[in-house]
């Protein structure tokens, strides 16, 4: 089953996800509004994701990657943010953004666990 993160939580669950992940590895892909698949970075160094009020008819996360180079990739307007279950041992992977251009995915490895939401 889904987990959702409610919006009150994302700010939190952004800073649980630097603290215990960083380091971790991603791979970062994309979903357009046409329902094409792209896949943007297939293995990088997880560097951290920000939740932010761009202004105040926007919001921005921001996800931070390293491998021969940073990457950058910003998520306006993100509206849901979904944990999908990889098992019945509490781990979640991958972790699901959806905004209003689209849909980021991002493959964590390790996964996140059950710990890491509350």
């Amino acid at each position: 089953m889904l987990h959702e993160i409610k919006f009150t939580n994302w700010p939190a669950f952004c800073q649980r996800l630097n603290e215990q992940r960083a380091g971790a590895t991603v791979k970062l892909e994309t979903i357009n509004l046409n329902g094409i698949r792209t896949e943007l970075v297939a293995s990088a160094e997880f560097q951290s994701i920000v939740f932010s009020n761009a202004d105040a008819c926007s919001d921005l996360i921001v996800v931070r990657l390293r491998n021969h180079e940073q990457t950058v990739h910003e998520i306006l307007d993100p509206i849901r943010i979904t944990l999908h279950p990889t098992d019945s041992s509490g781990n979640f992977n991958p972790l699901q953004i959806a905004a209003e251009n689209g849909i980021t995915i991002l493959t964590l490895h390790p996964a996140i666990h059950a710990q890491m939401l509350v």
